[in-house]
């Protein structure tokens, strides 16, 4: 029940009428007995400033910020945490007595999404296909992750090359490399790889048709394959890997873990979920998204 004790924290970002965060904040107060509420607040850019104005003056806990406002909320924080100062991005804000600062959780929650899977990345060669806001939370966390070699394939090769100068200098990386998706290499590229993660939105409802990777004759038993992409719960990039004998995930864990991050930021707390209670919260979310699997 909401009290005058009750702490509110919300989503802002623009569009967020189909959000999940409300869903899976819920579930987070609900299962940690939090006198906290969550909310969804569509805030366009020319209102930004405001909106944190109003985090301050009103006393709010926190805000999870969404498209298109990572990058641009900057602007308007009291302070960063070491990995936005290197990201150039957050996704988190926590308020303490009219002190703003920001976070980003989707590195962590990726790093925590993998469970034992964590293993296979110290050593590995991973292919990464796109060069957007969330390959570079992906490129960061690979570095985190001891990978050996990463190779970063997107359109846009100017993109790209910036990516990789960043995780060169910035995140640990020791070998990168940038190649063009249309290039007659990706199939090689594929072979010597460990692991293939698509941080575009290529596959996502309803172009479910659609892969990153048309040709999938390269990928095998060998591979670990992982989609950021939770809808459809399989993509066709992830058919296709498992119909290879690939071990394959999807992003719906990442979505669930990063949230988590933003609820121990802002109560300070290491909170932790089970397995049970993962298959719980993965039914609740798929069951919104209305995938029957």
């Amino acid at each position: 029940m909401i009290n005058s004790q009750t702490k509110i924290f919300a989503v802002i970002g623009q569009p967020v009428r189909h959000s999940l965060s409300p869903i899976l904040h819920d579930w987070f107060i609900k299962k940690f007995k939090l006198n906290a509420a969550y909310a969804a607040f569509e805030v366009d850019a020319g209102n930004l400033e405001q909106a944190v104005n109003g985090l301050r003056s009103l006393g709010l806990g926190g805000f999870n910020v969404t498209i298109p406002h990572k990058e641009s909320i900057l602007q308007f924080v009291d302070d960063t945490s070491d990995s936005v100062a290197l990201l150039g991005a957050a996704n988190t804000l926590k308020n303490k007595d009219g002190f703003v600062k920001a976070f980003g959780t989707d590195p962590f929650g990726f790093v925590e999404s993998l469970g034992e899977e964590a293993a296979r990345f110290n050593g590995a060669r991973v292919v990464v296909f796109g060069a957007g806001g969330s390959a570079k939370s992906i490129v960061y966390a690979l570095g985190k992750l001891q990978v050996h070699y990463v190779c970063i394939v997107n359109r846009s090769r100017a993109r790209a090359e910036s990516l990789a100068g960043a995780a060169l200098e910035k995140y640990g990386l020791h070998q990168v490399s940038v190649f063009d998706a249309s290039k007659n290499i990706l199939n090689d590229l594929v072979s010597e790889a460990d692991i293939l993660i698509n941080t575009t939105s290529v596959g996502m409802h309803p172009l479910i048709n659609e892969s990153i990777l048309p040709d999938s004759s390269a990928i095998s038993k060998k591979h670990f394959v992982y989609d950021l992409v939770y809808n459809p719960g399989l993509t066709k990039f992830l058919a296709d890997a498992r119909l290879r004998g690939a071990k394959v995930q999807s992003g719906l864990d990442m979505l669930i873990f990063q949230g988590l991050e933003s609820v121990r930021i802002w109560h300070g707390e290491h909170f932790e979920i089970g397995k049970d209670e993962l298959k719980e919260i993965r039914k609740i979310l798929k069951t919104e998204l209305g995938i029957n699997e």
